[in-house]
């Protein structure tokens, strides 16, 4: 279960504006994803939503704008999914594959971690390697900064919505609608002074899987490197 929000020109305009204030310029959002904890659920496979830590959940992926309101969110997979196939079953991801400018205009992104794929409308760092030039490792660390908007979304979904810390439901379908619902009324409520609380889901980071290669993903990336 997702929603999107309509990318008006304001809108992006506004979100562009908050990242390149941050330091990473002609971003559209921010994505990320995190473990809503939850009961044994009741499906055909409920091994299935237990994650590496050994406890049940689903997969929340979340995109943010630079104000930390969600524009668009998937929830509902299983807890033993890594975020990049969690991420490979999002409208988003689908939308980019089959006509990616009607959601990213040309010369702008989205930014994530070395979890989803480098595509030229999804920046990610470079994978340091030991051998990082010292203005690669400036662009990872411009959009790193930049990009954790949305692990402050999540953070203030969670302080305020404290019921997301464990759902006690057992249908995927009415954990999915919970925590869409949460997420609208973030958006509803969300406030300029709100305090960031980030709040860990209790999962490690896992090793990012190999993500294939994209040679203009890589060019473009080389480009904004060499301009920020």
């Amino acid at each position: 279960m997702s929603f999107v929000t309509i990318l008006t020109h304001t809108w992006l305009e506004m979100s562009n504006l908050g990242f390149d204030t941050a330091g990473f310029p002609n971003t559209v959002c921010a994505v990320d994803g995190c473990h809503i904890p939850i009961m044994r659920p009741h499906c055909d496979n409920p091994l299935a939503y237990m994650n590496r830590k050994q406890f049940y959940s689903v997969n929340l992926t979340g995109f943010c704008d630079s104000q930390r309101r969600f524009c668009h969110i998937s929830v509902g997979h299983p807890g033993s999914w890594h975020d990049a196939r969690a991420f490979r079953f999002t409208e988003v991801c689908r939308v980019l594959e089959e006509d990616p400018h009607s959601l990213v205009p040309q010369g702008m992104h989205i930014i994530g971690d070395n979890a989803y794929p480098l595509l030229p409308q999804l920046m990610r760092s470079y994978r340091d390697n030991g051998h990082l030039s010292a203005r690669q490792r400036y662009f990872n660390r411009k959009l790193n900064a930049a990009r954790v908007v949305i692990e402050h979304a999540f953070g203030i979904l969670k302080s305020k919505f404290r019921r997301l810390h464990y759902l006690q439901m057992r249908s995927i379908s009415n954990i999915s609608s919970a925590v869409s619902a949460c997420c609208i009324l973030h958006n509803l409520c969300l406030e300029p002074s709100d305090q960031v609380v980030v709040v860990g889901d209790g999962v490690d980071d896992e090793p990012y899987p190999q993500q294939p290669h994209n040679t203009n993903a890589c060019h473009y990336r080389d480009q904004i490197c060499g301009q920020i």
